[in-house]
């Protein structure tokens, strides 16, 4: 029997392997996993390279704000006739940019953060009920939002003392909830589009549910304790995460689409959930029995890296139902993020 490869010989692999990609060549919304997982290895080269993209990132801020290499234009790796406008996105690079500020970094990195919450506050279309719009052209609900720029806006809410910042973390969270969530399931919507009343896809896609899941308790790690929602956002990872729990394959995956069987089994969100339970588990919001999870969704990973370090069978990039599999930044960033999370766990990895 060919014994499994740990996380400990693992990791410096997928690294490298990263590294030895241009990620010139991928979505710029693909960036920031693969850069928050650099810098969770701890590595000094590795904290180096992903400094410089950062720096990259805030020297090219645009007028409004967006830290998104000058565009936030996005052409799906399948679809080059398709151009989305995701508003939220660039929060993604905020949060690590504030990462690097806390580390040490310059104060003009916190001036960029900033200008990036106060666009997301201040000049991003919004709905009716105030929920921050995916896109400029219409005003849509994505749940990938929440993991984008909620933890963004709490992080630099508490490090700049702008209460303001986490208040709006708070309340994107549970209006993204009260649009997307699925009361049967407990599992969230991909789209909700106000003009129809609409769900453009409404498919309970894996990605998009990791988004939510960890973007909620990636929030929490700067909402205070006595907060009055606090204890609701917990509710919801909670009843979230049991239910995730039951519609994880035998192998240790989840589908593509969550609920259909049909489609094929997942990686990249497949990590955030080995992430999302580790992390609930660690914080008491979900009782330690669900540590297995975490544990088997990062052993069924670990199946899918090549010996020299690709991380396969990810949803190509934007994802959503008709995504096909593809190697990207997205598997490689969720390896090395869920990798290193689960070396400081219980977690037989």
């Amino acid at each position: 029997m060919v014994e499994q490869r740990s996380l400990d010989e693992l990791l410096p692999t997928v690294a490298d392997y990263t590294l030895g990609l241009d990620f010139e060549d991928f979505i710029q919304g693909e960036r920031p996993m693969v850069l928050r997982g650099l810098l969770a290895t701890d590595d000094e080269e590795h904290t180096e390279i992903a400094e410089r993209y950062l720096d990259k990132a805030v020297r090219s801020q645009s007028s409004k704000g967006q830290l998104a290499y000058g565009s936030i234009d996005v052409v799906p790796e399948w679809d080059e006739h398709r151009i989305f406008r995701p508003v939220p996105d660039a929060g993604a690079f905020g949060y690590l940019v504030l990462d690097v500020y806390e580390d040490g970094g310059p104060e003009y990195f916190l001036d960029a953060a900033r200008r990036q919450f106060d666009y997301l506050h201040d000049g991003a279309p919004r709905s009716e009920a105030g929920g921050i719009s995916h896109h400029i052209d219409d005003i849509e609900l994505w749940i990938d939002a929440v993991y984008m720029m909620c933890p963004f806006m709490a992080r630099y809410g508490q490090i700049a003392d702008r209460p303001e910042a986490i208040e709006e973390a708070v309340d994107q969270i549970i209006v993204h909830h009260d649009h997307l969530a699925d009361p049967k399931s407990n599992l969230y919507r991909h789209i909700w589009r106000e003009t129809p009343d609409s769900y453009p896809d409404g498919s309970l896609w894996l990605r998009g549910n990791g988004w939510m899941a960890n973007g909620i308790l990636d929030t929490l790690n700067y909402v205070p304790e006595d907060h009055p929602e606090r204890d609701t956002l917990e509710a919801m990872v909670r009843d979230h995460l049991h239910s995730m729990a039951d519609y994880q394959d035998r192998s240790g995956f989840w589908h593509h689409l969550i609920d259909d069987e049909s489609m094929y089994l997942e990686t990249s969100g497949t990590l955030q959930y080995g992430y999302a339970f580790a992390e609930a588990v660690d914080r008491d919001i979900v009782d330690e029995e669900y540590l297995e999870h975490a544990e088997r969704a990062i052993g069924a990973a670990k199946t899918v890296v090549t010996d020299d370090g690709a991380v396969q069978r990810n949803a190509a990039m934007p994802g959503g139902p008709e995504a096909p599999q593809a190697i990207n930044l997205y598997g490689q960033g969720w390896f090395l993020i869920t990798g290193t999370r689960l070396q400081e766990s219980p977690v037989d990895a």
